[in-house]
């Protein structure tokens, strides 16, 4: 652990070890954000998976972003230990961490006991480990930055599909090809046709580029044109930035969620199998719609063994009257050419 007080310490060089998926980063992002305003001028670098490359060097916080790859240990901790870090932070179990030589190390694993997790979200226990050290944090609030530019593009985007200032956004996420518990492309149909009914809506429908269950819901829609294909749209800046001029989200848990709540838009949040309290919306208005099965709310770590039958019993009609009663709470207005 550290040997100084780390509050007024001012650090040369910092190296950040996290987790290896993308949402584990995003989770850890107010924590970051936090340490970075407690060291302005400090030079951060980061270790982290190859899968969160992108999303991490799009965020500009960083001098370095260095991929880990298992086959290339020795020669990634020759790199590091050239750099002479004073300070290690590590977010998840690693070697590097007592390999590196830096003069003081944070290990942020002592406090996360299961029962301290399950019903606490993710990123919230993330700030409660990093508090004693780097003080309390302001919000509860999940975060992306995004510029000024970013936000001007997104009014180009929509200026470019005739969508007005005045319409009524709704982004849509139906969750990523590899989950095994996907709801069905009709009743997002469904909830689409209606939403563009009684609200005039325009739906931005995000998801995998070149996912067929994308052009299943248009199709099947009866108001196709109403239905705007985003899934070429696959960078987060970009997503968050449009995000913030939409009204109200509707999407599975995942990443696509947590750009959501970076973007403080009102979220409807389909949980089949999985855990809300942890993984759920967070800073952000949102109603969860979820199975009444006693097995709910689950870990998720192993292969249901009822075949996931919790996203069978959610219908169309819940995730409608739970949208109905986000947007009935009055328009969101966006000043933009």
């Amino acid at each position: 652990m550290c040997g100084e007080n780390c509050r007024t310490a001012e650090f040369e060089r910092v190296l950040i070890i996290c987790g290896s998926d993308v949402e584990t980063i995003v989770f850890l992002f107010p924590a970051i954000r936090h340490i970075r305003e407690h060291y302005k001028n400090s030079k951060l670098d980061i270790l982290c998976s190859p899968e969160a490359e992108k999303i991490v060097k799009e965020t500009g916080w960083f001098d370095k972003v260095i991929g880990y790859q298992k086959p290339l240990f020795f020669k990634i901790l020759r790199e590091l230990r050239k750099e002479k870090y004073s300070s290690t932070l590590c977010f998840q179990l690693s070697l590097f961490i007592y390999l590196v030589g830096s003069r003081n190390r944070f290990f942020f694993l002592t406090r996360r006991l299961f029962s301290d997790r399950f019903f606490t979200h993710e990123s919230i226990n993330f700030m409660r480990l990093i508090e004693p050290h780097f003080g309390k944090w302001k919000e509860k609030q999940l975060y992306y930055p995004i510029t000024e530019g970013d936000r001007q593009k997104a009014r180009s985007i929509l200026h470019m599909h005739n969508i007005s200032s005045s319409a009524t956004l709704i982004a849509i996420h139906p969750g990523n090809p590899e989950m095994p518990d996907r709801w069905d492309p009709l009743n997002y149909s469904k909830v689409c046709d209606t939403l563009i009914e009684e609200y005039d809506a325009r739906i931005l429908l995000f998801g995998e580029s070149n996912d067929k269950f994308i052009k299943k819901i248009i199709s099947a829609s009866k108001h196709s044109d109403r239905i705007l294909d985003m899934s070429t749209r696959t960078s987060p800046r970009e997503i968050v930035s449009i995000l913030e001029k939409t009204s109200l989200a509707i999407t599975r848990n995942g990443l696509f969620l947590y750009l959501v709540c970076a973007a403080k838009t009102p979220v409807i949040s389909i949980f089949g199998a999985g855990n809300p309290y942890r993984y759920g919306p967070l800073g952000t208005k949102y109603i969860n719609v979820h199975t009444d099965m006693d097995c709910f709310p689950c870990n998720k770590k192993k292969k249901c063994p009822k075949s996931y039958k919790c996203m069978e019993t959610i219908d169309h009609e819940s995730v409608i009257d739970a949208a109905r009663l986000m947007l009935n709470e009055g328009k969101q207005l966006f000043l933009f050419e």
